[in-house]
């Protein structure tokens, strides 16, 4: 009797254990498509967010010229590689001589994302200064040259003198850091910090005329069009799968890294002979966003209805 009684516990009890445990299906997001305006001659940044499915904002890509790391710790500086801006160290000159741009060597930013690899690197225990090419005009004209040192970094904010090469609109600047951005950014034109970057939280990728780094000393730089990710998103990327195959269940398949430009310009391909962009929609782009949510995306044309290109437009799902 006692063997009846026991038996009919256990089944009462694992039975009820298997009805507390319940596993919820994982829904996913519509599909939606989403069409970014860069304009034809690719003026606009436009920062988006996938779990909005929306553009935050957008600048005009000349607004700006260099971005200071916002964290405490922060000494890093970035140029505006949307407008092709380089950068040359001069450490057998003084400060206030006139300076010249022949034979000076330049660098740019890598836009993977990795700072120290960034063309000012770590500064703080260099004596010299620095030239800043500023790069290009949206109609190509040239932007200019300054040259600047970096007096003082802070928890606070960076201490910066500046002036033209010859000495000419000679400046000097704290420009406080800014906690809520990732990078706080700075303007030779206003003189002053502008507002470019939205919140740190609020946005996933940037579309934006990029720096791209070739290993190639006839071109070892040259502006591409593309898209770079905020710090901490983290992209794989797939040709293998049909874009509507992919689901959540299979994100533990995917090779995920951080790297800035995995996403970057070569979803599409130029045609020198036609003159126009394809597409490569077999190219599958999984995203883990800042909140850790999941989505896929793919590109699916660059062209606007008109027919101007710098208009990418995707599809995109939560997973």
């Amino acid at each position: 009797m006692k063997k009846y009684i026991i038996l009919l516990i256990s089944i009462v009890f694992f039975s009820c254990e298997q009805q507390e445990l319940p596993i919820a299906p994982h829904n996913s997001g519509e599909i939606k498509i989403q069409q970014i305006d860069m304009s034809s001659d690719y003026r606009y940044q436009v920062f988006y967010d996938l779990g909005t499915s929306s553009s935050i904002s957008q600048n005009l890509k000349v607004s700006w010229d260099l971005q200071f790391e916002s964290s405490v710790d922060g000494f890093h500086i970035l140029l505006n590689s949307s407008t092709f801006s380089a950068l040359s160290y001069i450490d057998n000159l003084s400060f206030s001589d006139t300076i010249t741009t022949s034979n000076l060597i330049w660098n740019w930013d890598n836009p993977n994302g990795n700072l120290d690899s960034s063309a000012f690197g770590d500064y703080r225990e260099k004596s010299g200064f620095f030239v800043v090419d500023r790069g290009y005009n949206v109609n190509a004209s040239l932007r200019g040259f300054k040259k600047m040192k970096i007096d003082t970094v802070t928890n606070e904010f960076y201490q910066i003198t500046y002036a033209n090469l010859d000495n000419s609109d000679f400046n000097s600047l704290k420009i406080y850091k800014d906690p809520v951005v990732a990078f706080t950014s700075f303007s030779f034109v206003q003189n002053d910090i502008v507002n470019i970057q939205p919140p740190i939280d609020d946005w996933d990728l940037i579309f934006t005329q990029y720096t791209h780094l070739f290993n190639d000393p006839n071109t070892p730089a040259y502006l591409v069009t593309g898209v770079l990710n905020n710090l901490d998103i983290m992209v794989a990327r797939d040709t293998s799968y049909d874009f509507s195959e992919i689901s959540y269940d299979m994100i533990s398949s995917f090779s995920f890294a951080t790297e800035s430009d995995i996403i970057g310009y070569d979803w599409k391909n130029y045609s020198h002979s036609s003159g126009s962009f394809t597409i490569n929609s077999n190219i599958n782009y999984i995203i883990k966003d800042r909140q850790q949510k999941y989505f896929k995306l793919r590109f699916i044309d660059y062209y606007n209805d008109a027919g101007d290109k710098g208009y990418p437009k995707f599809e995109m799902q939560e997973l």
